[in-house]
């Protein structure tokens, strides 16, 4: 019976030794520049997709013509393996926002590989639950929520990702842009400027490019949740 932490930031951690290296053994490695697409929405699925270094974002096209970004992913990430499950066309863009290296692995053999380790699909049945759980959150910030309160989600984010503490500060060096964290927000490139400026001003962050310093979390979190 394989053991199974499973870790939704870590896909092939949560795997075990022996179960990765089998993974591992299935796949192809594979490197892709920044801006690059590894797959568009509407694509036939004939691989999985585990990040293995660098950050991607998985977006989808608005009816207005613009983007509207599902999330940003991590290494050790796991990206594309709803639509190899289901056969069906992808459901969403997934692009390199930095130089990444992914592990590909075919439709077929990432199947018979989850069909050898039951407790594996199970653990990847709950991680698909939990990012559903995500964008029904996401939906709401959306129909409800004001400008600074989806910056300050998207920032807590962030920081509980990719931030590190530096003097009682949380520096996220932030693998989007303005106006992609716009995208990722539902709002448009002048609010995320406007809803900054804010925070900035009330001393709670400071932003330097796409370094961002969180000195107040959490009332960034509390600014969040209302």
């Amino acid at each position: 019976m394989d053991e199974v932490d499973w870790r939704h930031d870590d896909f092939l951690a949560s795997l075990g030794p022996e179960a990765a290296a089998e993974l591992r053994g299935l796949g192809t490695r594979r490197r892709y520049p920044a801006g690059a697409a590894l797959f568009l929405e509407g694509d036939a699925a004939h691989e999985a997709l585990v990040v293995l270094a660098g950050e991607v974002k998985l977006s989808v096209g608005s009816v207005e013509g613009g983007e509207v970004i599902l999330d940003v992913l991590e290494p050790g990430s796991l990206v594309g393996e709803l639509s190899v499950i289901d056969g069906k066309p992808r459901s969403a863009t997934v692009s390199a926002l930095s130089p990444v290296e992914v592990l590909a692995v075919g439709a077929i053999a990432f199947n018979e590989f989850l069909e050898r380790h039951p407790p594996i699909l199970r653990g990847l049945l709950i991680e698909v639950i939990d990012r559903l759980r995500t964008r029904v959150r996401h939906q709401l910030e959306f129909g409800t929520g004001d400008a600074m309160g989806r910056i300050c989600a998207r920032l807590a984010e962030l920081a509980d990702r990719q931030g590190e503490m530096e003097g009682g500060s949380i520096v996220v060096h932030s693998p989007v842009s303005q106006t992609e964290l716009a995208a990722w927000a539902g709002l448009s490139r002048e609010a995320v400027v406007k809803a900054l400026r804010a925070l900035r001003q009330l001393g709670w962050v400071e932003n330097r490019g796409r370094t961002i310093v969180i000195h107040e979390l959490e009332r960034v979190r509390q600014r969040a949740a209302r």
